[in-house]
């Protein structure tokens, strides 16, 4: 509770322990200047926050996404390896700290390893501006908003499943959800 942070289009992100009463600014060791796109506090680990800049208003393009373990103090780059696009949202999974998510100005990328590689997760999603991504809990689904294209919805229940433990294994079947069996074959009376 009071756990507050705030980020500008100027590039300034703020953090208050207070409520609000006071505020600590922590955004010196970033790049400076860039629109802060999204301020994502963990749902897992109190000091924890993830931050995504977007240098396009200055035609720069790399992806900036960075990870803080105490309340933004110091910060660790994530996501070297994302194309080099305006990174608009990041969102850490609410059942899964290790899984994150991000949306560029091209697509959707996920990590399982807390930000430090990400894969595309573009199957069925067109190439427009994911501009925000939202876990719907009881139904495991990633809400995933684009600029001008559409919402689409990806279900991340197989994703959850697949932990350090399972991804060194060279073959696995994962549990799938449950499908409910009709004998009539789905025949419905005249």
């Amino acid at each position: 509770f009071g756990l507050l942070y705030a980020g500008s289009d100027d590039g300034l992100i703020h953090v208050s322990r207070d409520g609000g009463a006071s505020w600590q600014r922590i955004d010196q060791d970033l790049p400076q200047h860039f629109w802060v796109s999204r301020v994502e506090a963990s749902n897992h680990a109190e000091g924890r926050v993830y931050v995504a800049l977007n240098g396009y208003r200055w035609d720069h393009f790399p992806a900036y996404v960075f990870r803080s373990d105490d309340y933004g103090q110091t910060w660790q780059r994530i996501g070297t390896d994302l194309p080099a696009e305006p990174v608009n949202v990041v969102l850490e999974d609410p059942d899964r700290e290790d899984i994150v998510y991000v949306g560029t100005d091209h697509g959707l990328y996920t990590s399982l390893d807390r930000g430090d590689t990400f894969m595309a997760m573009h199957e069925g999603l067109p190439n427009a501006p994911v501009h925000d991504l939202k876990i719907q809990p009881r139904a495991a689904d990633l809400i995933v908003g684009t600029h001008g294209r559409s919402i689409y919805r990806a279900d991340v229940e197989e994703l959850r499943q697949l932990m350090p433990d399972v991804l060194s294994e060279p073959l696995v079947a994962l549990d799938s959800a449950v499908v409910r069996y009709d004998d009539d074959g789905g025949a419905r009376p005249a």
